[in-house]
C-alpha cells in the first residue's frame, strides 16, 4: 500500500490519451487493472490493440499495477514473457 504513495504528488486527469506510433516494435505484452483508480482499464485494452502483435493481460482486482503484486499468475506470466518471450494467449486472465 505505502508503494501507491510515492505517485500521490503525480498530476491527475484532463489528459487525453495519445495514439502510439509502433510500427516495427517487437510484441509487446500490456497488463491491465479492472479495479485501478489511475489508468482506466479501457486505456490498456486499447494500447495492447495499438501495438503490432500486441498482447493483454486482464488482472481483475484493485489497485494501480498488477506485476509485483497481483499474485502468482501475474508474475509467472509476465516473467515467462520477459524471460523467455513466451507470448499471452488473447483473453488471459489472472
Amino acid at each position: 500500500m505505502t508503494a501507491e504513495l510515492t505517485c500521490r504528488g503525480w498530476p491527475s486527469g484532463g489528459r487525453t490519451p495519445h495514439r502510439v506510433d509502433a510500427d516495427g516494435v517487437v510484441p509487446v505484452l500490456v497488463v491491465g487493472t479492472t479495479g485501478d483508480p489511475s489508468t482506466p482499464y479501457e486505456e490498456a485494452v486499447s494500447l495492447a490493440d495499438q501495438f503490432p502483435g500486441g498482447m493483454l493481460l486482464t488482472y481483475e482486482g484493485m489497485g494501480h499495477t498488477a506485476y509485483g503484486r497481483g499474485g502468482a499468475c501475474v508474475t509467472e506470466k509476465v516473467d515467462a514473457y520477459l524471460v523467455g518471450l513466451k507470448p499471452v494467449r488473447p483473453g488471459a486472465t489472472c
